[in-house]
């Protein structure tokens, strides 16, 4: 089919379709209406010979179907259920013989109808599916709610029995009973499901939970303090310890090199995150050191403490140096201990 014949096919179609919309015809009376034109006009291009590739030959077709206005008018008449054949007519040829004029090509049986009368084209023709009016359909098909008007999935059926949109498949026969009430008790095995014998399906669940799940739950508790063995150990790392036991012998014999060595373990410390070990190691001591200033500045002034001499700064910050160096270190141990006895995650 060329693409001039069916531009002609089509506004032909359209035109029929329009003048029908502005009659009284349902949205199905046009809709079969234009259905079995179109199943009229695919006929009788196919009984002709060719195939009526050419649009001279489809304009004969169309010609003979009627103009739109007598085929809407007529369908309308009829309900929108008559769809017009191609009319005949009769003449004698050359040799004196009465025959049809588009014998072969038109109608559909010997005696000739008159100009407009409805055909059988509809009937002789099928409908393609996607095309068919809502009488043309199954039952399944011209309701579109079908799958609300068949059984309720929650009635009493056999095992095997046939279930609306089903085809096919594995049917359990448990999942179609409905849903059992307060107090009612479950089917063997099935939580859920009536006549059920044995402890409810919460307890089932917690008597076969996995050990997984079981180390899992007392972890948490750990976590929150809670539960068994009260958090868990808290021992802490041995490169921490190590820090402290370097923090605390620093401080009491006032070597520098031992609290050095302290504050570089707690820099390394693996068991510490990072931003923990840079307070222990470089925040509490540089906190200290800076009260220290704060302490030395007040007495300059004589805000609080002994007032400081003109000249004898030096002296003071000899005196408070040492006493600098072990608070640091003090609470630098105190922190690591701190943050090394918490519960390993």
């Amino acid at each position: 089919m060329g693409i001039e014949t069916e531009q002609l096919v089509l506004d032909y179609l359209s035109r029929v379709g329009d003048l029908a919309h502005a009659t009284s015809m349902t949205a199905a009376e046009r809709a079969r209406l234009v259905t079995g034109l179109r199943s009229t006009i695919d006929a009788e291009r196919a009984r002709t010979e060719g195939g009526a590739s050419s649009p001279a030959a489809v304009r004969k077709i169309l010609k003979g179907l009627g103009r739109p206005e007598e085929i809407v008018s007529a369908a309308a008449r009829g309900g929108g259920s008559l769809v017009p054949g191609p009319r005949t007519r009769t003449g004698r040829d050359d040799s004196g013989s009465a025959e049809p004029a588009d014998a072969g090509s038109f109608g559909t049986g010997s005696a000739a109808e008159p100009e407009g009368t409805p055909g059988r084209g509809l009937a002789d023709a099928g409908t393609p599916p996607h095309l068919a009016g809502m009488d043309e359909l199954s039952p399944a098909e011209s309701d579109p709610t079908w799958w609300r008007s068949g059984p309720d999935p929650y009635a009493p059926a056999s095992p095997g029995g046939d279930v609306g949109g089903f085809v096919g498949g594995i049917e359990i026969p448990e999942m179609l009973r409905p849903p059992p009430k307060p107090g009612e008790p479950s089917a063997p095995g099935l939580p859920g499901v009536p006549g059920q014998v044995g402890p409810p399906a919460e307890e089932a669940a917690t008597e076969t939970e996995p050990p997984a799940a079981k180390q899992g739950l007392l972890h948490r508790l750990r976590l929150r303090g809670g539960g068994l063995g009260g958090g868990g150990p808290r021992v802490g790392g041995v490169v921490e310890l190590a820090a402290v036991l370097a923090l605390v012998a620093g401080a009491v014999l006032g070597n520098v090199l031992v609290l050095g060595a302290g504050w570089l373990l707690a820099w390394w410390s693996p068991r510490l995150t990072r931003p923990e070990a840079k307070w222990a190691a470089a925040g509490l001591p540089g906190t200290v050191a800076f009260g220290a200033v704060i302490w030395l500045w007040g007495r300059m002034d004589g805000r609080w403490g002994e007032p400081v001499a003109e000249g004898a700064m030096q002296e003071a910050l000899r005196e408070t140096y040492p006493w600098v160096l072990r608070l640091a270190a003090a609470a630098s141990a105190a922190f690591l201990l701190w943050r090394a006895r918490r519960p390993r995650a």
